[in-house]
């Protein structure tokens, strides 16, 4: 909370409750963090992952109802990454957002309980042209008895893919429109294949395939027949920003854990003074952190009402936001010295973790390119016009 602390008067959501909630489960992440396996162990690391996640929402820390809620998991989000990246899904509905907001009533309140207890949902919409390119998508649902669709495709690079208890699948319904369907992650017609990552191991991953499986539209749709692509983008403009202060928060972790280590040795006198170029980049990092944290935090207010600028800002923050995390990481590591690069060391895992995050959820050059036709798509005729008038 130190880092966030000073920023306490940008955020007036928060309430004294709900910034008081907000330390409370930073406490929990630090007496829970303490008993963590070690992260090489994968099998063990994710399976304490997912306990943490169940004891998190045991003890209710959860976001707060009303307007504070989307601050307060951008907040919490943060703070998760400053402990470890892998903390990205140890509270919030993350992807089951897109449940509880278009599934059918009965199916999101049953849900809400599901997730709330801990229970996790994935995504599976990435296929093997890279996940950007949701219209280019092949996965189809065919008309089965009943009403019932079949469900026929592969789906790559998903991740929480053994943790997760259903998926959300973006198919070609039967009329060749792009829809989201809710698949229960135990259907023995869904076949699940881990691959091992580099970085981001805390959550299995791979590639999920579907063989003739089938789903009642009744229950399974998401929205309406065809609204796949709105789906997708109102969920990743929130899902984005919250992406985004995770891997903010896991660059925050790493600038705590090197400025502590300098103080130890110059107050030891390990290290009679600390150089220029390291007090630089200490205090230049620090302040591309918060002014990365600040403009995710708008973004996600701004995903919160629905403003038609909340998709770009949040496609543009992510790769922005990132790649701040990533620089302020790459510039900070060498004034740790050769430990840092230890590949048990905690940064050099965050340097792999951060690595896998310029892929995971929108390849940065996809993204800034996006941004760019977007930004380039509706101004410039009115931009033309007000030229003319001034000449």
């Amino acid at each position: 909370m130190t880092w966030l602390e000073p920023l306490r008067s940008s955020v007036p959501e928060l309430d004294t409750p709900a910034w008081t909630s907000l330390e409370r489960f930073d406490a929990a992440l630090g007496e829970l963090s303490s008993a963590a396996p070690a992260h090489h162990d994968a099998a063990a690391w994710s399976a304490w992952l997912l306990q943490l996640r169940h004891e998190l929402a045991a003890r209710r820390h959860r976001a707060p109802t009303g307007p504070a809620g989307p601050v307060w998991q951008t907040l919490a989000q943060f703070l998760a990454g400053a402990r470890d990246l892998d903390l990205r899904d140890c509270t919030g509905a993350g992807h089951g957002a897109m449940v509880l907001t278009h599934a059918p009533t009965a199916i999101a309140r049953a849900w809400d309980e599901r997730l709330r207890a801990g229970e996790l949902i994935g995504i599976a919409a990435t296929e093997r042209h890279g996940g950007s390119r949701i219209r280019e998508i092949t996965t189809r649902a065919r008309p089965g008895r009943g009403g019932t669709w079949r469900l026929t495709g592969e789906k790559c690079w998903v991740s929480r893919l053994t943790e997760a208890a259903a998926f959300v699948v973006f198919v070609r319904d039967p009329d060749a429109r792009i829809s989201a369907v809710l698949v229960d992650a135990d259907d023995p017609r869904a076949e699940r294949d881990v691959i091992e990552p580099f970085g981001l191991g805390g959550w299995s991953w791979g590639a999920l395939r579907l063989h003739d499986l089938p789903v009642d539209p009744a229950t399974a749709l998401l929205g309406a027949p065809g609204n796949g692509l709105e789906i997708f983008h109102q969920h990743f403009a929130r899902f984005r920003p919250l992406v985004t202060a995770t891997a903010l928060g896991t660059a925050a972790g790493v600038h705590a854990l090197v400025a502590d280590a300098l103080a130890a040795r110059r107050s030891t006198g390990i290290l009679p003074r600390v150089r220029d170029n390291a007090l630089i980049a200490l205090g230049r990092t620090h302040a591309e952190i918060t002014a990365a944290l600040l403009a995710t935090v708008t973004t996600t207010r701004l995903a919160m009402i629905g403003h038609p600028a909340a998709d770009l800002l949040a496609r543009l923050g992510k790769a922005a936001g990132v790649d701040t995390a990533v620089q302020a990481v790459n510039n900070l590591a060498p004034l740790i010295g050769a430990a840092g690069f230890q590949r048990s060391h905690p940064v050099a895992k965050a340097r792999a973790d951060l690595t896998g995050l310029l892929y995971a959820d929108g390849i940065h050059d996809s993204l800034y390119r996006s941004g760019g036709v977007s930004l380039l798509a509706g101004p410039a005729n009115s931009r033309l016009a007000t030229l003319t008038a001034a000449a």
